[in-house]
Parts: C-alpha cells; sequence; structure tokens
C-alpha cells in the first residue's frame, strides 16, 4: 500500500480509538455517584391526608408548590429534563408538554395563583411560560424571566417585574423577592454559567446558554402560619439579609463543593443563623438531568453532593446550634409552620 494513503488511515484509526477510550471514560464517570441514602439526612415528614396546614411539596431541583388550601404558589415551576448531550452540546431544546401537563394534574396544582423562578437560567425558568399559560398564575421576576414568558406568548397581565424588596399577596401568601446573586460555580469560582440577561423574547426551542441567569431573588414566602425563605442558587450577598426572619430556609447546594468548606460556612452564617430560621430544608441537590420524578446526585466528578452535606453538619456542630436539617421526599407534601 501506498505510505501517502496508509498514514491518513493509522490516523483516523488512532482518533477512532481515543474517542471510543474517552466515551468509555466519560460513561464510567457519569455512573460514578453517591446515593441519596448517603447523605445521611431525615426525610421531612408528610402529610398523608387533606389537612388545613400549610405545606411545601418539593418537585426537583427547586420546584416547590406552596398550598394552604386556598392558594397554590409554585416557585421555578420546572418540569422538563434536557439530557447531559443536549445540554453539553449547547444543542435546542424544548419545554416537554407531556410531562407539564402529568405534573399538573398529578400533584393538583389547579390552585397556582403565582410563579416565582428563582433566577432565569433552565433549570428554573424554562417552563414557566408554558405553567403560565396552562394555569392562568402571574409569573413575578426580573425582565429576563418577563422575556421568557414573552417568548411563550403569556398574555401580558400574567408576568409582572419586581423591583428589589416588592411584594405581591396572593390569598395568604406573601411574597418578597430580594436581590441576591449566584454561587460562583463556574470553574475557577469566576461566578455562574450563562450570566447576563435575556434582553428579547426567548422562544423555543433554544439552547442552554440562552437561558440567562437575570436577577437572582431571595424568595420569602411568608404566611399568617410562618414564613419560608427560598434560597435556590447557593449564593448570598454579605449582610443582605441582616434583620430579616424565617422559620424555614430551603437552601440549594448543588455545585459548592468545589468553592470549599470556607464558603460553605459564609453561605449558611447567610441565610440561617441571620435569620434565625430553626429548620433547613435541602434543595437543589438533585441531578437535574434525570427524568422528572426521578431523585438521584450528581455525578462525583461534577459535584460531591455528600462532601458538602458533611461541612454543613461540621457547621451546625461547631456552632451548637439546635436546627434541624432534612431532605424532602419527591412529590409529598411537608407540614410548615
Amino acid at each position: 500500500m501506498n505510505v501517502a494513503l496508509r498514514w491518513p488511515r493509522i490516523v483516523a484509526l488512532v482518533l477512532l480509538v481515543v474517542a471510543i477510550v474517552a466515551v468509555l471514560i466519560l460513561v464510567r464517570l457519569w455512573q460514578d455517584r453517591h446515593s441519596v441514602d448517603d447523605i445521611g439526612w431525615p426525610t421531612a415528614d408528610v402529610v398523608s391526608e387533606p389537612t388545613d396546614m400549610v405545606t411545601v411539596t418539593w418537585l426537583g431541583t427547586s420546584t416547590l408548590l406552596f398550598d394552604d388550601r386556598e392558594t397554590q404558589v409554585l416557585i421555578d415551576g420546572n418540569f422538563t429534563r434536557p439530557n447531559p448531550f443536549q445540554l453539553a452540546l449547547f444543542l435546542p431544546v424544548s419545554s416537554d408538554v407531556a410531562t407539564i401537563n402529568y405534573a399538573l394534574a398529578e400533584f393538583r396544582m389547579d390552585r397556582v395563583a403565582a410563579i416565582v423562578p428563582v433566577h432565569s437560567h433552565i433549570d428554573h425558568a424554562m417552563d414557566v411560560g408554558l405553567v403560565a399559560n396552562r394555569t392562568r398564575a402571574v409569573i413575578l421576576g426580573s425582565e429576563s424571566t418577563a422575556n421568557i414568558a414573552r417568548g411563550a406568548q403569556v398574555p401580558v397581565d400574567q408576568y409582572q417585574i419586581l423591583a428589589e424588596g416588592e411584594t405581591r399577596q396572593f390569598g395568604d401568601f406573601t411574597i418578597r423577592l430580594l436581590a441576591s446573586i449566584h454561587a460562583p460555580i463556574k470553574p475557577g469560582g469566576e461566578g455562574p454559567w450563562f450570566p447576563g440577561t435575556i434582553d428579547e423574547p426567548l422562544r423555543q426551542p433554544a439552547s442552554v446558554h440562552e437561558w440567562k441567569e437575570g436577577v437572582v431573588w431571595s424568595v420569602f414566602i411568608g404566611h399568617p402560619r410562618g414564613s419560608t425563605l427560598i434560597q435556590g442558587s447557593g449564593g448570598f450577598i454579605e449582610g443582605k439579609l441582616d434583620g430579616e426572619s424565617a422559620d424555614v430556609v430551603m437552601l440549594g447546594i448543588a455545585g459548592l463543593v468545589g468553592l470549599g468548606k470556607e464558603y460553605v460556612t459564609k453561605l449558611w452564617n447567610e441565610t440561617v443563623p441571620v435569620t434565625g430560621a430553626t429548620r433547613v430544608i435541602s434543595i437543589h441537590h438533585d441531578d437535574f438531568t434525570a427524568p422528572f420524578g426521578e431523585v438521584r446526585l450528581f455525578p462525583d466528578a461534577l459535584d460531591n453532593i455528600v462532601i458538602t452535606t458533611g461541612w454543613i453538619d461540621e457547621i451546625v456542630q461547631e456552632n451548637g446550634a439546635e436546627i434541624t436539617i432534612e431532605l424532602p421526599p419527591f412529590g409529598q407534601p411537608i407540614p410548615l409552620y
């Protein structure tokens, strides 16, 4: 065989072998993950029968359904689960209409008055437009979130752009938004993935990078029976929550292992002791590429949640505080207050 023809074939074969080995390594790393049981935190008690208590139902990542049997408030309302290849390759994705319809029916979301994304990334705000169109709920958030709603052709009276500290009342629920920041989870601690704002209506299908973060919120849900702080993004502004109070903190802990225990300590101190909360419920600790309803942790190569939760246990023990920390069961109402 001519040497000039043989070398390209050899190079192509080597590249093919390297590609196959790389794929096998990635598959192995993707499968190497802890179980949720390895965290060691107790699972929150649930309500088995209808009750007049205020409850919250966790539906994966930081999607939360607050319910007092009169009014429902939905945090994030994100049910679509793009797969890892779609996200990694920036392929265009669309909301999963079938899963959204299933979730709305299965979890009886028939009294949703407001939808509040904690920011506008794909794993928080992708589905807000479709959910609003099916429930007639009002979307609250930033201009970026409003542009997601506009892209989904949500009627103009169904989305509102809130300023720092503004409140809205829905039934007995009071919703107040305070500007915060996202955890700096990008390699090197340089900030979040996909920063910036969405400056025009975002129409689907769209790539993951088009859902930019917009404003990141600390969300306070008040009720005559108690109050909850949702800190969904693992970030904080030092001193921002001084003087605020909450009975319960729902704390997002994804992506924190790379930031170290010192960062997690600051996050904890700036969200839990400062508000006087005695109960913490973990959120946004699960792999948001898993099918809706399937709760599993991220691969250890991406985010070792077990290390993060171990740090939190140490922080609580070091502070000597009497604080209950729980994991939420999927799809079951947890009594609050």
